[in-house]
């Protein structure tokens, strides 16, 4: 599950989150630090994609929407970068049939 964007002093709460659900924990943040073509390798190695969108570049937020709508990858987009929005984006995630959330 790759997990881009967020805070990043709150990486640590992700990965925790993310791993209790069983999930393997990928992270990027977006374009701050990581550079964006190191992105375009998470993207493919990860099953399913959750993208905070208040916490990217706009280069990163394309990047993403494109991959996973060329290649039908999972993706859920939280606009708000914080522990219960992720939460509620693992949820309707990780749900039985749940569709992706691409706007």
């Amino acid at each position: 599950m790759l997990c881009v964007g967020g805070r990043s002093a709150s990486v640590p709460v992700y990965r925790r989150l993310v791993e209790h659900t069983g999930g393997k924990f990928l992270h990027h943040d977006g374009g701050e630090e990581h550079n964006l073509h190191q992105l375009d390798a998470a993207l493919v190695a990860a099953d399913l994609v959750l993208c905070q969108t208040g916490c990217i570049s706009h280069d990163a937020y394309w990047k993403v929407k494109g991959h996973c709508k060329r290649t039908g990858k999972r993706c859920v987009f939280v606009e708000t970068p914080s522990q219960s929005a992720l939460q509620r984006a693992l949820r309707a995630a990780t749900a039985p049939d749940s569709p992706a959330d691409i706007p």
